[in-house]
């Protein structure tokens, strides 16, 4: 396995990657980590609740199955 580690300033939405050349034609997995970021994932949640008003369905569905035999499905889909 080839990786590299590398920190750079951020000024536009393109980023060099060094050593380019080795990686090119190459499926590649890219983590960005950031220190400080602004606006956290609970703002951007809340944000999200102010444009959809789920209030008129509060009360009104109900589950038919068993629950937790249908999350133990989902997560053997992964």
């Amino acid at each position: 396995m080839y990786a590299i580690e590398f920190e750079a300033d951020l000024n536009s939405e393109y980023l060099r990657i060094p050593e380019f050349d080795k990686l090119k034609n190459q499926h590649v997995k890219v983590i960005v980590l950031a220190e400080n970021i602004e606006t956290s994932l609970t703002q951007k949640t809340a944000d999200l609740s102010s444009v959809y008003d789920f209030s008129d369905l509060v009360g009104k569905l109900e589950w038919q199955g068993a629950a937790l035999a249908q999350q133990e499905n989902l997560r053997n889909e992964w």
